[in-house]
């Protein structure tokens, strides 16, 4: 599908999801509308800086984490599970696991402790996962490092109160393209592998330009042109009957909007699926999580919203 396919349905998504109140304060709107759309390490930074100094809707105190679980042999094939000290529940609670981006070829789950921080105050089970990078792993085994760390949880979220039948996974960037294809394709992925309750995918490059690859892009997808076009999720999905929230942010490069678009309109079409989208007003690339488990909720209630109704159907 080309990008100019799918323009008209980016635009009614944009409108259709963008309205509702904006929580994030003046200040970091200020500095993250200053970026502009345009993206990179040294802005990922900048905007780690911003958000290192906001304030937390919970006390450290009030979160256990375990740390260094292995689901699988390689180092990154950890996750680190997080509960809560305070709000305990006699059932067994619903089980959130959190991949970092990180362009393919770095990144790790330091990134999103917070992520997992905030589900473990809520009373859930908060799970921050790692996954191996290119190029020692190549496509497909993002996907299946994230099938792998649910698979696991799968037999052992009961241990720290979670329900085994209540794994929602998410990702953002890269992380949201490995949950994607492990979501969409699960053609790829080794037999038993477990299926998600639901998926919550921000801001993901479900496809590139096959012109101009990243050298990360290189380093996942290979350097054979030929192969790449059965690589990207628009246009393979095969598995539309799990729940998805999408998510852009206001200030993504429209890079991460037109294959978004793609998949949604794929999802619906072939599969009659109803998949859930928010745009992420005032946020940049990597804001939208950095902001989880602090007084701007523009993007935590959605997950959780998204989350507490999956449960109930």
């Amino acid at each position: 599908m080309t990008k100019a396919s799918v323009a008209s349905l980016a635009l009614l998504l944009v409108v259709a999801s963008s309205a509702g109140s904006q929580t994030m304060p003046t200040e970091v709107a200020r500095q993250l509308a200053a970026f502009g759309t345009e993206f990179d390490g040294e802005i990922a930074a900048a905007t780690a800086k911003i958000y290192a100094s906001q304030p937390r809707v919970y006390k450290a105190t009030e979160i256990k984490v375990t740390k260094n679980l292995a689901y699988g042999a390689h180092e990154r094939q950890q996750v680190d599970i997080h509960t809560a000290t305070v709000r305990k529940s006699e059932r067994p609670v619903p089980v959130v696991v959190v991949f970092h981006g990180g362009g393919l070829v770095g990144g790790s789950r330091a990134a999103t402790a917070n992520v997992a921080d905030y589900f473990a105050s809520l009373g859930w089970v908060g799970v921050n996962g790692g996954y191996r990078l290119a190029p020692d792993a190549k496509w497909p085994e993002g996907a299946r490092d994230v099938g792998a760390a649910v698979t696991w949880l799968k037999s052992h979220a009961a241990e720290y109160g979670g329900d085994p039948e209540q794994i929602f996974v998410m990702g953002l960037s890269t992380g949201a393209y490995h949950v994607g294809t492990y979501v969409f394709m699960p053609e790829v992925l080794p037999p038993g592998t477990a299926r998600p309750a639901g998926a919550m995918l921000l801001s993901g490059p479900y496809s590139f330009d096959f012109k101009s690859p990243s050298k990360g892009e290189l380093a996942y997808f290979g350097e054979d042109p030929k192969r790449w076009p059965d690589m990207v999720i628009p246009g393979h999905v095969t598995r539309g009957d799990i729940p998805v929230l999408f998510t852009t942010a206001e200030w993504d490069n429209a890079r991460y909007l037109w294959p978004q678009a793609a998949v949604y309109k794929e999802l619906i079409d072939k599969h009659g699926a109803r998949p859930r989208y928010r745009q992420s007003l005032g946020h940049n690339h990597s804001s939208q999580l950095l902001s989880v488990g602090t007084p701007d909720t523009s993007v935590s209630r959605e997950l959780v919203d998204f989350i507490e109704r999956t449960v109930k159907r």
